[in-house]
């Protein structure tokens, strides 16, 4: 049972955000037209400081258009140091209320379990200690009984700056673990590489690639446009899999598709789409979505069509994508963005992630708040009642629609 119920019809008020000692000017955007004037500053600012393409403004403005529930809303916090943008905070407002008619509002920055993670703070190197606090500083202003900020899928490498008293004064921070994310440094040739996998996997995927080769009209296509058209093509692709079963493909759900379609188009118009194909007899049979930000490729979303499944189309692809990243040199790491258990064979790195969230100091009633994130925390830790949970969630998943 909630501790709190979602109440969309609660209203709140933001208040005008003031000038700080130090210079730096707070702005708060709640209007997609204004957004779009910071859009270049905000895009320059990911790929300076080498952040992920979920934090540009393409990602979080497509995420915010198409993906809220019903009563949620969302703001953005934008700090400039004259005319330099220094930091950016996209927040979408869940309402809740406790029982006795208390406000509680939660402040999440964008997230989705399947295409938008680890969206945190965006801040200039050498600016965080000024530009974070005034942040939160920002939220606790809020009228409310309470407030959390909360951000999910952080990697674990982050957060002793976050957890620091510099970055959070006047905030309490919590945390819980939440999975991880693999990645493969690309240092090296492609063949020293593929050399550190076991001799088994090495051996089927050469195999299950000769098999590939001798069907007909085999192509591997390799894209960083035509998103209009790629977009489709590996929408249906992904849909000819177990996904559309389980409704995960993006083809499932119409918000999905809206989503897709606007972030593919944003990130070809910023030059960071990259697509990888597989076509056998002018059919295209697997896909991958990528997105590259600074020296970092991200594998987002991948597919295949399980009628061609017995030629294993989707772990060849999976190679070739490697291989080619290996000998373009246009990327020191390929990040897979999950750590699904089947990307062990591939010897990937292992990348722990957790979720935050911070707490107004002076809050008297966040201990009640506290308490789903220390179950969830709990879950994690415990690998048969994570089973549990996870086995329930794919009943969930598969239940017929009444």
């Amino acid at each position: 049972m909630s501790i709190v119920c979602k109440s969309p019809e609660m209203g709140f008020e933001l208040p005008e955000p003031v000038c700080t000692p130090h210079g730096t000017r707070l702005e708060v955007i709640r209007d997609f037209e204004e957004l779009q004037k910071h859009a270049d500053a905000w895009n320059r600012l990911v790929t300076e400081t080498g952040q992920r393409p979920e934090m540009s403004h393409a990602w979080v403005a497509t995420h915010l258009e198409t993906r809220l529930n019903p009563g949620d809303s969302w703001f953005c916090l934008l700090a400039y140091d004259d005319q330099q943008l220094t930091g950016v905070l996209p927040v979408v407002t869940v309402p809740r209320r406790w029982p006795g008619r208390k406000k509680c509002l939660r402040f999440e920055t964008p997230y989705d379990i399947f295409m938008t993670g680890a969206v945190e703070a965006l801040m200039r190197r050498g600016c965080e200690e000024n530009v974070f606090p005034l942040f939160l500083k920002y939220l606790w202003s809020i009228p409310c009984d309470c407030c959390c900020l909360r951000i999910r899928g952080l990697p674990c490498i982050r957060l002793p700056d976050l957890l620091s008293r510099r970055f959070c004064r006047g905030s309490r921070p919590v945390t819980d673990t939440d999975g991880s994310e693999s990645f493969i440094e690309v240092q090296g040739s492609a063949e020293n590489y593929l050399s550190t996998l076991s001799k088994k996997f090495f051996t089927n995927y050469r195999r299950v690639g000769r098999r590939i080769q001798e069907q007909p009209e085999v192509r591997f296509r390799f894209e960083t446009g035509n998103a209009e058209i790629n977009t489709e093509k590996f929408m249906d692709i992904e849909h000819q899999s177990w996904k559309a079963q389980r409704k995960t493909s993006i083809r499932s759900d119409e918000s999905y598709i809206k989503f897709f379609r606007l972030l593919t188009k944003r990130l070809e118009a910023q030059g960071w789409l990259r697509w990888a194909f597989l076509d056998i007899a002018g059919e295209p049979v697997a896909g991958q979505f990528m997105a590259q930000s600074g020296d970092t490729l991200y594998v987002v979303k991948i597919g295949y069509n399980e009628k061609f499944s017995k030629l294993s189309p989707g772990s060849v692809l999976f190679g070739h994508v490697i291989e080619k990243t290996f000998e373009s040199g246009g990327a020191k790491e390929l990040n897979f963005m999950s750590g699904y258990s089947w990307l062990n064979d591939w010897n990937v790195q292992i990348r722990p992630i957790a979720n935050i969230a911070f707490f107004p100091a002076s809050a008297r009633r966040w201990g009640l708040c506290k308490q789903p994130l220390q179950l969830r925390s709990l879950i994690n830790r415990n690998p048969k009642l994570k089973k549990v949970v996870e086995g329930f969630s794919d009943r969930l998943l598969n239940r017929a629609d009444a």
